[in-house]
């Protein structure tokens, strides 16, 4: 398993390169790409090749990494606003804020990985997280946070 800081540079590059409909795909294409071999779940730098064959259509690969999203981005939510958890990951979240993006992606997936989610697969929901939710969001974060998430039904 890679280390925390790997997880939170791999995350941070994501956010700083791919744009969200990039990161909805990529996280389509890991999730495929680990489940046919698990041995790939700790690359952190993994970009699989598209293989229609065995991974579906580009569309299905979008829709699978858009539905990955929204759950973590749902348990991340009730972390940070809704008061599941503990209060040092709301609080860890919430400081971030004030020391910039890079802060926010890397809290955000500290706070994957300990939630349980692989660490391929949180590098790129983190990015994607912030870029499409919390960063935009930051002056009036939960309430604009849980108004987007309620609008993607």
């Amino acid at each position: 398993m890679p280390e925390p800081s790997a997880v939170i540079e791999s995350a941070q590059h994501l956010y700083n390169k791919k744009d969200a409909k990039a990161l909805e795909l990529l996280i389509g294409l890991r999730t495929k790409a680990i489940a046919l071999d698990p041995a790939l779940s700790d690359e952190l730098n993994l970009e699989p090749s598209y293989a229609d064959q065995t991974m579906g259509s580009l569309d299905d690969l979008t829709l699978l990494g858009r539905k990955i999203l929204n759950r973590w981005n749902k348990e991340l939510n009730e972390v940070v606003c809704g008061g599941k958890g503990g209060a040092k990951d709301r609080q860890a979240i919430l400081q971030s804020l004030n020391l910039g993006e890079a802060a926010v992606v890397g809290a955000v997936a500290s706070l994957l990985l300990s939630l349980g989610l692989g660490a391929t697969i949180a590098a790129a929901v983190a990015a994607l997280v912030v870029k499409r939710f919390i960063w935009p969001a930051k002056d009036e974060l939960c309430v604009a946070w849980k108004e987007k998430i309620q609008s993607q039904k």
